[in-house]
Order: structure tokens, then sequence, then C-alpha cells
């Protein structure tokens, strides 16, 4: 892709007006959790998380995808520890022996974005990114898409994500029991 450098960063305040009006499009209400919990906790994380986050402890990292310094995607990742109590099956055994594991969950939120490929593309250069730049130790990625979500997949294929497997949880308080694929990128060392 030509001309294609992204940059990335924490979510910070100055990001809230565009991230937020994200959770209001059709393609992100149809994958993202579009819970008040969830959007205060991007909210707290923006604000350098002073207070307790209603959502998972407040466990998640934000990170928001520029292009010439206009935001347009949201990249959240948390640390897979073995000691996770709540793992799916499955996840333990394709953890990082040697460094850390990162779970990312991915949204190219600006509709101007979207159906221009960049998927793939972000994906890859994030991961570069976090382990270039930012953490050098994450060597493994998760991402963990829903079954029914087969073109979120075929992207996270051609970033580098190699499906390891199926699980199994909840998703939500109406869907139980919502089979997703456990994909894993492994990244070479430096």
């Amino acid at each position: 892709m030509d001309n294609f450098s992204p940059t990335f960063q924490k979510a910070a305040i100055e990001h809230v007006e565009s991230v937020m009006s994200w959770f209001n499009e059709p393609h992100v209400m149809e994958f993202w959790d579009n819970s008040p919990e969830h959007k205060a906790d991007i909210l707290i994380f923006m604000r350098g998380r002073k207070e307790p986050s209603p959502y998972f402890g407040g466990m998640f990292v934000y990170w928001v995808g520029l292009m010439k310094e206009e935001p347009y995607c949201l990249v959240m990742t948390t640390e897979v520890l073995p000691s996770g109590e709540d793992l799916p099956q499955g996840w333990l055994e394709h953890l990082s022996q040697k460094g850390e594991t990162w779970t990312i969950d991915f949204m190219i939120g600006n509709s101007k974005y979207l159906g221009r490929g960049l998927g793939a593309p972000t994906l890859a250069a994030f991961t570069r990114f976090i382990q270039e730049e930012a953490r050098p130790s994450v060597d493994t990625f998760f991402i963990d898409p829903m079954a029914s979500n087969l073109r979120a997949k075929h992207v996270y294929e051609k970033a580098g994500f190699k499906t390891v497997g199926t699980f199994r949880r909840d998703w939500g308080p109406d869907e139980k029991n919502v089979l997703h694929y456990l994909m894993v990128k492994r990244m070479p060392k430096s």
C-alpha cells in the first residue's frame, strides 16, 4: 500500500469526540460492545485511570491509530497472564514462552477509512509498533473474532494471524456460548 504510514498513540482526551462518535456507526455497533460501561472505561483511560472502572476492572489499554494526524482506528489491548482464571480453553498452550502475550481488539471507526483495505496493514503496523517502539517484550498477539465475523477473520489472516482453534464464551447479557476463533501472531525477535 503506497504511502501507508499510520501512527499510534495511547488514546487521550483529545481523541474522545472522534472515538465516542465511532460507537454510533453501524459497522462498529455490529461487533463492538456499545455498553455505557465500556464507553466509561475508555473515558476513564483517556483521563489517566484516576478512578475505578466499571468495565473488567479497567484492564484494557486503548490506542488510537492516526492517518496524517486524523484518528481513524481504535485498538484495545490487554496482557494475557498464565495465571488468568477466566482464560478460554486452549489459550494457555499458545502463550509466549519467553516474552509477553497481548490480546487485541480492533476497529476502523472513522467511516471515511472503511473499504480501503486498511485493516490488515493497520494491524501489521500496530503489532510492529508495539514490539519496536512501545513494548519490545511483547512477541505474541491474540485476536479472537466471533465465528460469524468471517470478514474480520480474513483481514486478520492477511495481517499475519493464524487460526489455532475455537472456543465459546458469553457475549453480552443476551448471547451465550458464542463461537469464536483464537488467532495468534508471533513476532520475530529483532
